[in-house]
C-alpha cells in the first residue's frame, strides 16, 4: 500500500456521526440550530507521552502528535505511551448524549501488521506521568479503529458510555492512555505516531424549573387577581446549556392548572411549538372553565429533547370579572358650580373620590386631560388628592376606579369653575416713546392682596408691595416695540393669583401728515398736483427717514433738528396709492414701518366716439371713426392731448379754443389676439406744463369675417378622393381677395368676384378632421377677422 493510497482513506465509526473539526471549547454548528444539548470539540487540558529509554522524564506533546509503541532513533530503542487529560467540570450533572474520541495517524512504522492501539482510563495524575511513575489504569475503553486503513489522518472511537460513567462518578477530570496492546508494545513494527486525542461531546442538562410566572402580565404574588376568566399565563424557561453565540436549546413548556379546592381536576397543556431558551411561553386558558370568584393555581415545567425540568412553584390567583362602579367625586374647595367659580389658578384644593358601593376598590386613576395618575385608596375605598388649577375658567378632572383585579370603572368627568384672580393692569402712558419710562397700575381681583410680582418680557421678576386698598403702580422702560408685562398677586395668607399677560406695543413708526392727501380714505388733490408729506418721529434721536410710494424707488431724507422732515411728491395717476416710511436714529436703530394709503383725485379727460362706443362693438377693419377728447371740469388751460391706441406709438393733438380735440382713427386689421378689443389711453396737457392722469377708453372692433359654405363638405364630408367646392362671401368693404389656409399649411389667396364671393374647388387627400381658415383683405392691406370651417373626411 502506497503512502498516497493510505492518505485517501477515512474511517468514520458509529454510523451517522457528525464530522466535527473545531478549536477546543468552541460550539460546533452546521448552519442549523442545534438539537437539545451542546456540541463541543474538547481538547485535552494536558497531553504528554512517556519514554522507556528515559523512564523519569515526561514529554509534553508540542507538535500535535505523540509516539506510542516501540520506535528507534540514533539514541537507540524507545517505547512510548501517550496520556490525555480532559476537564469534566462543564459536564457535571449532565447527560452525555454522544462522545466521540478523534485522533489520527501521522506516521506508521509498518502498515503490513494490523493496528493494535488501545485506549484506557487511568487515574488523573497531579503531574505529567513518566514511564516509571505512571498513573493507575482503571478500565479499558476499547480498541481504536482496528480495521481502519493504515495511516489515515482521522480515527474515531465511541466514548459515550465511558465518559458518562466518569461524569456520573463525580470525576472533575478524566485521563485516557493510548498504547500498543500487550506484548506487541515491544514490537517496533506496531509502533506509530498519533495525533493529539480530542473528544467531540454532545451533552445535555435538564432545563431549569421555570420562573417568573405571571397572570395577565402580573407577577405571581399573594392575593393575585385575574380580571378575566380566560387569563394569559406565562413563564420564563431557561436551560443551563450554553450554545453561545448561537441560540439556546429548543424547549417546550407544560402548563398545569387546577381549582385550588379541587386539585384532582388538574389539567395539563403542552406547547405545540418549541422556543430556544431562554424565552417566555404564554398560554391562554380556554373560555368556560373558570368562574368569577374562583381561586386557581398553575405550575409549569419545561422539556428539551432529552430531559424534563422540575415543576415550578405553584402560582395562585382568583378570578374577578366584575367592573367597579363609576366613582363619586366631591370638593368643598372647587364644588361643581359655574361662574364666577372658586379658588383660583395656583390655589390648591382637595378632591375626594368615593367607591360608590364597590367593595374591592384599591385605588383611582385621575387627571385633567385623561385619568393617568394613580392614587391608592384607604381601607374605606376612598382617596383624596390635592390639585391646583393652572388657569381660570371652566375646568374638569377625569376619574376612574380601579379594583383589586385591575378593572377600571367607567370614567366620570367632574366639572367646576376656577375664579379669575389675575390682577388688572392699566397703562398710564400708552403714547410714550420707546426707551422712555412708562407707568402701569395694578388692581387686585382677590381680597387682602399684599404684594405683586411682575416682569417685563423675559426679564427678572420684581416684587412691589400693595397699597392699603390692594393697588400698586410700577414704572418700566420698554426697549423693544412688542412687549408683554406679566403680573401676579399674592394675599397675606400666601395665596397666589392667576397671571395677567398684558401685551402692549410701543410705537416707533413715524407719524405722517399731508395738506393735500388725507389718510382717512377720502379723495385728495388731483393727480398731477405737487404736494408734500411731513414725517414726524415716534422715538428719540431720529436723523433720517426712508420712504417710497407703491413699489417705487426708496428715497432717504435727512431729518431736521426737531426730528421732522418734509418731502415733495406729485402723483402721476389717480386712485389708491400706498406710502411707506420708516425712521432711523444716529446710532442705527430702525423704527417700525408706517404704511398709509392716500387717494389722488382723477382729472383725466373724457373720450367719446359714435362709431366706436365705449365698452361696445362698432366699426370694423378699414372703417374710420372719430374720437373727441374733452377736458375735466377741474382742469383749465388745456392746450393739447397725448394719446395712444394699444400697440401703436404715442401721438399728440392740439386742443381747440374750448379745450376739446377730435382725432380720426382707422383700424387696419382685426386684432385676433385680443378678440378685437382696443384700448385708447389719453392725457391732457395744460399751458402751465402739467399733464393729467390718463383716461382709459376700451371698445371692440367688429371682425367683418367672411362666411364659408359648402354643399359637399359638411360636417361629414365623404371619403378620401371626394371633390367639392367652398364658397367664400366677404362682408369687408373694398375686399379684393380672400386669404385662406388649409390645415395650418401655407397661406394662399383667391380673388373676390364682383358679387363679393369666390369659389374654391378642393379634393380630399386624407382622412379625419380638416380645418379651413379664411380672411378677407383689401387692396390697401386692410384685413378682416378670420372665419374657421371644420369638417370630417372618412378613412
Amino acid at each position: 500500500m502506497t503512502d498516497s493510497t493510505r492518505t485517501t482513506w477515512r474511517r468514520i465509526l458509529g454510523g451517522g456521526l457528525v464530522t466535527l473539526l473545531a478549536a477546543g471549547g468552541v460550539l460546533l454548528g452546521t448552519g442549523q440550530p442545534a438539537a437539545a444539548g451542546v456540541f463541543r470539540y474538547v481538547q485535552p487540558t494536558d497531553a504528554s507521552f512517556t519514554d522507556s529509554a528515559r523512564p523519569t522524564t515526561a514529554f509534553p506533546v508540542t507538535d500535535g502528535s505523540a509516539p506510542i509503541g516501540t520506535w528507534k532513533d540514533a539514541d537507540g530503542k524507545h517505547t512510548s505511551r501517550a496520556y490525555f487529560t480532559f476537564d469534566l467540570t462543564p459536564y457535571r450533572g449532565k447527560q452525555i448524549i454522544q462522545a466521540t474520541g478523534i485522533t489520527g495517524e501521522t506516521s506508521v512504522n509498518d502498515c503490513d501488521v494490523p493496528r493494535a492501539v488501545e485506549l484506557w482510563r487511568t487515574d488523573t495524575p497531579t503531574t505529567a506521568p513518566t514511564w516509571r511513575d505512571a498513573p493507575t489504569v482503571r478500565e479499558k475503553i476499547g480498541d481504536v479503529a482496528p480495521t481502519a486503513p493504515c495511516g489515515v489522518s482521522r480515527l474515531e472511537m465511541l466514548l459515550t458510555p465511558a465518559l458518562q460513567r466518569a461524569v456520573d462518578a463525580g470525576l472533575e477530570s478524566v485521563t485516557y492512555l493510548a498504547r500498543i496492546a500487550g506484548d506487541l508494545e515491544e514490537n517496533k513494527h506496531h509502533g506509530r505516531r498519533i495525533r493529539t486525542l480530542g473528544i467531540s461531546v454532545q451533552a445535555n442538562a435538564a432545563p431549569h424549573a421555570p420562573g417568573k410566572l405571571t397572570v395577565e402580565g402580573r407577577a405571581c404574588a399573594p392575593d393575585l387577581w385575574s380580571r378575566t376568566s380566560t387569563p394569559i399565563l406565562s413563564a420564563e424557561v431557561t436551560d443551563p446549556d450554553d450554545n453561545s453565540p448561537a441560540v439556546g436549546d429548543p424547549v417546550t413548556a407544560i402548563f398545569a392548572w387546577w381549582p385550588v379546592d379541587r386539585p384532582t381536576e388538574r389539567t395539563e397543556w403542552t406547547s405545540s411549538h418549541r422556543l430556544y431558551a431562554p424565552d417566555t411561553f404564554f398560554y391562554t386558558l380556554p373560555g368556560g372553565l373558570m368562574t368569577h370568584g374562583g381561586t386557581y393555581a398553575f405550575a409549569v415545567r419545561a422539556s428539551d429533547d432529552h430531559a424534563t425540568s422540575d415543576w415550578s412553584a405553584e402560582c395562585r390567583f382568583t378570578v374577578d370579572t366584575v367592573r367597579p362602579s363609576t366613582p363619586t367625586v366631591a370638593s368643598t374647595d372647587y364644588p361643581a358650580e359655574g361662574f364666577p367659580g372658586h379658588g383660583g389658578p395656583g390655589i390648591p384644593g382637595t378632591f375626594t373620590f368615593g367607591p360608590n358601593s364597590s367593595d374591592d376598590v384599591v385605588g383611582y386613576y385621575w387627571g385633567t386631560a385623561s385619568p393617568t395618575t394613580y392614587v391608592a385608596a384607604d381601607q374605606t375605598g376612598t382617596a383624596t388628592v390635592s390639585h391646583a388649577p393652572e388657569r381660570s375658567g371652566p375646568a374638569r378632572i377625569y376619574v376612574q376606579t380601579v379594583d383589586r383585579a385591575g378593572h377600571r370603572s367607567p370614567q366620570i368627568q367632574y366639572e367646576f369653575f376656577v375664579r379669575d384672580t389675575a390682577p388688572t393692569v392699566t397703562d398710564g402712558a400708552p403714547d410714550a416713546w420707546l426707551g422712555r419710562p412708562r407707568q402701569f397700575g395694578f388692581a387686585p381681583k382677590m381680597a387682602d392682596v399684599v404684594t405683586y410680582t411682575y416682569r417685563l418680557n423675559s426679564g427678572a421678576p420684581q416684587t412691589v408691595a400693595a397699597n392699603a386698598d390692594g393697588t400698586a403702580s410700577v414704572t418700566v422702560t420698554p426697549t423693544v416695540a412688542q412687549n408683554t408685562l406679566h403680573v401676579t398677586s399674592r394675599t397675606r395668607d400666601g395665596l397666589p393669583s392667576g397671571e395677567t399677560a398684558y401685551r402692549f406695543t410701543v410705537r416707533t413708526g413715524p407719524f405722517v401728515s399731508s395738506p393735500q392727501w388725507p389718510f382717512d380714505g377720502t379723495t385728495g388733490a388731483p393727480a398731477g398736483t405737487e404736494g408734500t408729506f411731513v414725517f414726524s418721529p415716534a422715538m428719540d434721536g431720529v436723523t433720517e427717514y426712508v420712504y417710497w410710494v407703491d413699489n417705487g424707488t426708496r428715497r432717504t431724507v435727512v431729518a431736521g433738528a426737531d426730528g421732522t422732515a418734509t418731502v415733495s411728491y406729485t402723483p402721476a395717476d389717480a386712485g389708491r396709492r400706498t406710502l411707506q416710511v420708516f425712521s432711523r436714529t444716529g446710532t442705527g436703530v430702525t423704527s417700525q414701518t408706517t404704511v398709509l394709503s392716500f387717494h389722488p383725485a382723477s382729472v383725466a379727460p373724457s373720450v367719446a366716439s359714435e362709431v366706436y362706443p365705449q365698452n361696445l362693438s362698432g366699426g370694423g377693419p378699414g372703417v374710420p371713426g372719430s374720437f373727441t377728447f374733452r377736458p375735466n371740469a377741474q382742469v383749465s388751460g388745456v392746450t393739447s392731448y397725448v394719446y395712444t391706441f394699444r400697440g401703436e406709438p404715442e401721438r399728440s393733438v392740439t386742443a381747440n379754443a374750448d379745450g376739446t380735440a377730435t382725432i380720426e382713427w382707422t383700424p387696419q386689421a382685426y386684432d385676433e389676439q385680443n378678440y378685437g378689443w382696443v384700448e385708447l389711453r389719453v392725457r391732457a396737457r395744460t399751458a402751465s406744463g402739467t399733464t393729467t392722469d390718463a383716461a382709459f377708453y376700451s371698445f371692440r372692433v367688429e371682425s367683418h369675417s367672411p362666411t364659408i359654405t359648402s354643399e359637399v363638405f359638411g360636417w361629414q364630408g365623404g371619403p378620401v378622393g371626394t371633390t367639392g367646392t367652398f364658397v367664400f362671401t366677404t362682408s369687408l368693404p373694398g375686399a379684393t381677395e380672400f386669404v385662406y389656409v388649409f390645415d395650418g399649411g401655407a397661406e394662399q389667396t383667391l380673388a373676390v368676384g364682383a358679387d363679393g364671393t369666390a369659389t374654391l374647388t378642393w379634393t380630399a387627400d386624407s382622412a379625419y378632421v380638416h380645418e379651413l381658415t379664411v380672411r378677407a383683405r383689401t387692396a390697401t392691406g386692410v384685413l378682416s377677422g378670420s372665419n374657421y370651417y371644420s369638417f370630417w373626411i372618412d378613412g
